[in-house]
This record gives C-alpha cells, structure tokens and sequence, in this order.
C-alpha cells in the first residue's frame, strides 16, 4: 500500500544547515536507556563491541554510526530508543576502534567496510532468535548498509536481511572530499581529523613498526586516506579508495526495500549524492531529498523526544515489516491526520 508520511518543514532556526547539524550533534539530549555490551570476535582476531538492546522480539534492528561515532551518539540512540518501543530488539554496532577501546589490529572501518557486518549478520542466521533483520545507517554508517544491501543482489546471502534505510550518504567520495574541504566545513573537518589523528598515534604506540605519521600533520581527508585509509585497506591511495569504495554506482543492484534520505541543504554533500534519476527505475529503493535537515540532524525532536528521520525510519521498516507493497510519499502536515508513532 503506499506510504505516506509527512513533509520535513521545520522552525526557521533549523533551516539552517549548520544549525541543524551542530545542534543535532552537539546539545540534542540523549534519551536514556541501558545498553548490554556484547563483544563479538571477528575471524581476523579483532573484534567489534555490540551494544544491544533486547526484549525478546523476533525482529532485528541494526543501527551504523557516522565517521569517528558510537552506539553512544544522540542519533543512535534516538533511533535505538523509538524502535526499542515499538516491538523491535536493537543492535548498535561499533565499528572497529569505536566503542571506547583501541581494536587489536591495523584495519580500521571505511565507507564500504561491509566485511565486520556480514560476520555479524552471519551469526544471527547459525540461530534462530530472529526472523527478520533491518539495517540503519548514517552518513559513513549508511554508505555501508547501501553497500551491503547492493552486494545482496537479486541472490541474497543472507535471507534474514529484509531492507534498510540511509541517511545523509556520501555516496560520490571525490566529490564529497572536495565539499567537506571546502572553507564553511572546516568546524566539522577539524573534528574528525583531530580524533583520527588521536587515533593515529594510539596506533603507532600498539604497532612501532607501522610507518610514521610525516612531521607536519595536515587537516585533510587526502592526507589522511593516502596515509591510511587506503593502503591499509587494500587501496593503492586515496583516490583509489574514493573511487573504489563509492556506493553510488551500486545503487542499481539493491534490489530489497531500501530507503536513502539526503537532505538537499547537507553541506557535506556534492550534487552527485542526489539520485534523483535512479528512483523510478529501482522498485525497491526510494530516494527522499528533504529541503532542510543538514547533515544527520534533522531536529527539533517532537515531545516524545524524537525527530522526522527517527519515526520516518520506523514508519518505513513497519512497511516492509508487513509485507506489503510500499512507495515512499511526502505529504504536508496538515494531511496527516493521525499521530504514527506509538
């Protein structure tokens, strides 16, 4: 049946793109809940921390976090919370070196580290605890579930996995790169790269042998993928890593429901992360291309403490959920009649 939903048209404040991003990561409340800590053991010796939230249900919600994130973030945990309610079990997912504790090994995640998840994913179809899995995804975090989702093809590897959702993608790396470099980004820029050059030097202290970073560090995604990302990763360089890790051009091979949403005022974001000419061409992936939102904000949260991007996630999933046919429609707010979450 078709799905609708409402418009994102927020106060004036949070036109703002950077409003909204700063404020959305900086000062919303974290709603509060107790995760469990599961330490899972990858084949490689590392491992990855799982924080779940569990209530016996036979559905599964897999949360990803953005670059340099946690299970810890506000909009990890707003998600968790809204779907913790709404009969789902939850599985926050730290990428490698993410929750809090140095991993044991070089490898770190990137935009299409799909290889820590489907171990995971794996494990839960060796039980029988659930029948269905969703994945949810931001930003670096949504790169990779659209990644997964599309090595799936029309043969799925793994049946449980029955869709996902994606906000605020890089989906064209090059192009982001030279977006997120760019004057007005530099707050956010400086953010990252501080955390992954703390990270860095965590690294030589665990590896001596790994070679040392140059003397004079320098505040870009370049550096940082030449230095890094790409030849840890099984990349020659950053631009190898860019073009290669990219998720656009796979777009066309997801073929479960799966619903990516970037707002058009990201600043992190280039025109090419705007599919708009893939929609009606893929029946099951939906693109929405909110006006306002910024880059994973999307605030204010209503009075349940929740935003837009959490209960249109909800919304979507519970579609899927019933089996029904679904298409994606924007209405204003004076449509909906009804209150959708529970």
């Amino acid at each position: 049946m078709p799905f609708f939903f409402r418009e994102y048209n927020p106060p004036l404040l949070f036109k703002n793109t950077h409003a909204n991003t700063i404020l959305a990561a900086l000062f919303r409340k974290k709603l509060p809940f107790d995760y469990e800590r599961k330490r899972f053991f990858l084949n490689d010796g590392d491992f990855v921390d799982l924080d779940f939230v569990q209530k016996g249900a036979d559905k599964l919600v897999i949360l990803l976090h953005g670059l340099e994130g946690s299970s810890d973030r506000a909009y990890i945990r707003g998600m968790a919370k809204i779907f913790s309610q709404n009969t789902f079990d939850v599985l926050s997912f730290n990428f490698r070196g993410c929750s809090g504790e140095p991993n044991f090994t070089m490898k770190g995640y990137h935009m299409a580290a799909t290889e820590d998840l489907e171990e995971v994913v794996l494990s839960f179809h060796k039980t029988d605890t659930y029948k269905s899995i969703y994945l949810i995804g931001f930003s670096l975090g949504g790169s990779v579930v659209l990644r997964f989702l599309a090595n799936q093809g029309n043969n799925p590897t793994y049946p449980k996995i029955k869709g996902g959702v994606a906000f605020s993608v890089p989906l064209h790396l090059a192009e982001a790169n030279k977006e997120i470099g760019k004057f007005e980004n530099i707050l956010y820029r400086l953010r990252f790269l501080i955390s992954l050059k703390r990270k860095m030097k965590l690294k030589q202290e665990q590896f001596p042998d790994m070679p040392f970073f140059p003397v004079k560090w320098r505040y870009n995604f370049t550096f940082f993928d030449d230095f890094y990302t790409g030849p840890f990763h099984g990349f020659l360089n950053a631009k190898d890593y860019w073009e290669k890790a990219a998720v656009l051009k796979h777009l066309p091979n997801i073929s479960l429901p799966c619903l990516l949403v970037n707002a058009e005022n990201d600043s992190f974001l280039s025109s090419f992360c705007f599919p708009d000419y893939l929609d009606p061409k893929l029946d099951n992936f939906y693109f929405l291309k909110p006006k306002w939102g910024g880059h994973v904000g999307f605030m204010p949260a209503n009075k349940n403490g929740f935003l837009w991007s959490e209960e249109l996630a909800l919304h979507f999933i519970d579609t899927i959920h019933q089996k029904e046919d679904c298409s994606v429609t924007l209405v204003d707010n004076q449509s909906l009649d009804n209150d959708t979450t529970t």
